[in-house]
């Protein structure tokens, strides 16, 4: 930021120079100029002063032609006179500014929470503050390098001029810290008790005045002959602005930005602004250290490091260790734990609009339970403090500390919540079987391979719970409340140790191997004739399972919001992948969260399996595989796709659209794996079959209850952002129905079946086929093992 040596070195002209930098200024305009013109200059608009357009050709000029005239000695003390002055001038100039910005807005007061105008005008006052601090140091400069190169001059007034106007520099510096100071201070002082009694009271009088609040006007005290316009009490009259602008920083706050944005001086602004000061400050002790650096002046001594004024960020570092951080503390921990001692702390909440809505298959982002919300906002502060805070200060842990605390009490009442849902639940127990195999081979992990787990990952990845498909950035849209955003995918985020194992895109076979592998610890359960093993199924009521949905859909977005909170932008790229510094317990926790996320969604796709199997499962045993009169639906296959229907509006209003899609997926092929598994159980003879023989009829209701099965399911999963996969259902109920159409077809039709699609099923169920006494043939497994060996089919 300082001037080049070699512009320093450069022959200058000062005839030629004046004269080609004057001209320059008049071809840029003097309309211009005239229209930047201060208020506090308008006596003086009848001098044509000179405008230079290069600052730094004019200080060189400046500076060469107080040398020529011997004034050299009066630089330091005549701009040291009148600093105070511009210095003032210069705020006035941008709180003139802000209230005619505010003026032009005219927009109707109301409470004003993100302090855009506040930070507009600090951001305005800094710029200012910063040019002129750039200048003050050029000017030094090239003052320093005048002095120190001509031999000639011969100045009694400066004693080291390696150090010339280094105290202009340190009282404007001064002066522009005390200015930030008193804006500071003004806008965080909070008001006592009896001072807000004092002038709400005012004010209630004031608008009893303006309303008319005196009765001697007897019958117009309706005040039906006044005018309909009532004068804003804060729109100033044109001839006291300019006075209203002379006012200091605290007054020009307390008078103007807080009335006109309807906000209070509170202490938790402080964080609003610590950023742009801290810039601030670092920048400009940098600009002082090269000023130093470039005119050799001694950087070690006492005079050059003591500075006996308060900074404004010491000033602001000061409140906010002593007073914000406390109050933060104090929010945090008690709104987090008055929610958690709810009763209703977990319970859905329940949008009694979305059936009213146009379209309500229309994705919802449904609301959190109460005790996420609670956890979210109030600790919201404290996070938008760690982006504040230096990284290397001890109140910056002790935040990080309390975030911690906070969401471990928010972890220790989670734990008895999940286990209240879930205990004594089959689902459960699959859930934690580990197998024979070892934990890479349990069934907890083998669905993690599923597309739909990949899915769910994706819509809880980046915040955006109504496009799953879609990355959205998680720029944070204001820079006082770090939120939306959230974390990013199983890529960045290396929170799950099977990622690698996950295939997005997958297919047909890949989906099909894994149900393979899920169905090694399903085996007991799809023994529907063992009334032992199918009354050991316990399943979540409606009730239990929409609350679950809630806990899955809340703890994985808190976690992927929370997540957010922890990301920086990277200054390279340009997105939020950057974690904060020293927060690795604090990520910990946040992934425990997540981790009880995905466990509760585990579970409720597991539990509607369960409520699939426990109603299917009575076909084998209903009397319409044998009636001999008519067609009839089993009423269990209704009484499916009525409990899929409603499942589906109630998982979805309670859970979001991702978790029941979740809780939904792969259930095109367990329906028709399990009436499969029905045919096997009437192909052994067992069930109904073993008292009366298979019918027609009954086949026939076995193929339409694939047909109504199908229907419903579809009907219940055709909300947006469904995991149901076309392909994969028309492929499994296929498959189904022709195994189905196997039980009622003559011998030699079988054996015409086996020679074209011997591949289709395995070596057991054929067998089974040719075994089984159907409506149109009697089994003989001789028959298959004789078609075999013509075959040659091992």
């Amino acid at each position: 930021m300082m001037i080049p040596q070699q512009l320093l070195e450069a022959e200058l002209d000062l005839v030629a120079d004046e004269q080609r930098c004057l001209e320059e200024s008049m071809l840029a305009g003097a309309a211009a100029a005239a229209r930047e013109m201060s208020m506090w200059e308008e006596e003086n608009a009848n001098r044509n002063l000179p405008r230079y357009a290069d600052h730094v050709l004019a200080l060189r000029i400046l500076v060469e032609c107080l040398a020529k005239l011997k004034k050299l000695d009066d630089v330091q003390s005549r701009v040291a006179d009148g600093l105070q002055q511009e210095i003032r001038k210069l705020a006035q100039k941008e709180q003139a500014k802000t209230f005619g910005r505010l003026e032009k807005m005219n927009q109707p007061r109301r409470r004003n929470k993100d302090l855009k105008d506040f930070r507009r005008h600090m951001t305005g006052l800094l710029s200012s503050f910063g040019c002129v601090q750039i200048r003050l140091c050029h000017l030094a400069q090239i003052l320093r390098y005048k002095i120190t190169s001509d031999d000639s001059l011969i100045l009694f007034s400066y004693e080291d001029k390696a150090s010339a106007m280094h105290s202009v520099i340190v009282d404007a510096y001064n002066l522009m810290q005390g200015e930030i100071r008193g804006f500071l201070q003004a806008c965080l002082k909070e008001e006592e008790e009896e001072d807000q009694h004092r002038r709400g009271h005012h004010h209630n009088n004031r608008r009893e005045q303006q309303n008319g609040g005196d009765d001697s006007r007897g019958l117009f005290s309706l005040g039906i002959t006044e005018s309909p316009y009532k004068k804003d009490p804060l729109a100033l009259q044109p001839e006291s602005r300019a006075n209203q602008m002379q006012q200091n920083a605290s007054k020009f706050v307390a008078n103007v930005l807080m009335p006109k944005t309807n906000s209070s001086p509170e202490v938790r602004h402080a964080l609003e602004f610590r950023r742009s000061i801290a810039t601030w400050t670092t920048e400009s002790e940098t600009l002082h250290g090269e000023l130093a650096n470039v005119s050799g002046q001694d950087t070690s001594t006492p005079s050059f490091r003591s500075n006996n004024n308060e900074t404004a960020l010491h000033f602001l570092d000061t409140i906010i260790k002593k007073n914000l951080i406390p109050v933060l503390q104090h929010d945090a921990i008690n709104g987090t734990t008055k929610a958690l001692e709810r009763e209703d702390a977990f319970d859905p909440v329940i949008d009694r609009t979305l059936y009213g809505r146009p379209n309500s298959n229309e994705p919802q982002d449904v609301d959190m339970c109460i005790a996420c919300q609670a956890l979210y906002y109030s600790t919201g502060p404290l996070f938008m403090a760690l982006h504040r805070l230096p990284k290397d200060e001890k109140m910056y842990l002790h935040v990080v500390g309390v975030l911690e605390h906070a969401i471990l009490t928010f972890i220790s009442r989670v734990k008895p919540r999940v286990g209240e849902l879930c205990n004594d639940k089959m689902a459960l127990r699959l859930l934690l079987d580990t197998g024979k195999d070892g934990k890479d081979k349990a069934f907890g992990v083998t669905i993690e391979r599923r597309r739909a787990f990949q899915q769910l990952l994706n819509a809880y990845a980046n915040g955006d719970l109504l496009e799953s498909a879609e990355a959205v950035d998680g720029e944070f849209k204001d820079p006082s409340l770090l939120v939306t955003a959230a974390s990013g995918d199983n890529k960045k985020s290396g929170d799950h140790k099977n990622n690698g194992d996950l295939d997005l895109v997958g297919g047909v076979e890949k989906e099909e191997q894994i149900l393979a592998q899920e169905l090694t610890h399903l085996q007991p359960i799809l023994q529907f004739t063992k009334s032992r093993e199918t009354n050991s199924i316990v399943v979540c009521t409606d009730e239990e399972l929409m609350k679950a949905s809630c806990l899955a859909h809340s703890l994985l977005k808190l976690a992927s919001l929370l997540e957010a909170r922890l990301k920086v932008r990277a200054h390279s790229s340009g997105t939020f992948e950057k974690t904060l510094t020293s927060t690795r317990a604090l990520r910990e926790a946040i992934k425990t969260i997540k981790a009880h996320g995905l466990k509760v969604a585990k579970f409720c796709r597991i539990d509607m399996l369960m409520q699939n199997v426990i109603r299917l499962q009575k076909i084998c045993k209903s009397s319409t595989i044998v009636a001999k009169d008519a067609v009839r639906i089993p009423s269990c296959v209704n009484d499916l796709g009525e409990y899929l229907t409603g499942a589906s509006d109630n998982l979805r209003e309670a859970g979001g659209n991702a978790v029941t899609s979740y809780t939904f997926s792969s259930l095109e092929q367990y329906i028709p794996l399990f009436l499969m598994q029905t045919v096997r159980v009437i192909a052994k003879g067992e069930g109904i079959v073993g008292k009366s023989p298979l019918t027609l009829n009954g086949v026939e209701a076995l193929d339409r209850s694939g047909s109504v099965l199908y229907r419903d399911l579809k009907g219940a999963t055709s909300f947006d952002n469904s995991y149901w996969d076309d392909e994969l259902a028309a492929i499994s109920f296929e498959r189904s129905a022709s195994f189905m159409a196997m039980m009622e077809v003559e011998m030699e039709e079988l054996e015409t079946y086996f020679r074209g699609n011997h591949q289709e099923f395995s070596d057991s169920d054929f067998q089974l086929m040719f075994s089984m006494n159907g409506p149109r043939r009697r089994g003989d497994p001789g028959r298959y093992a004789l078609l075999k060996k013509k075959m040659q089919l091992k």
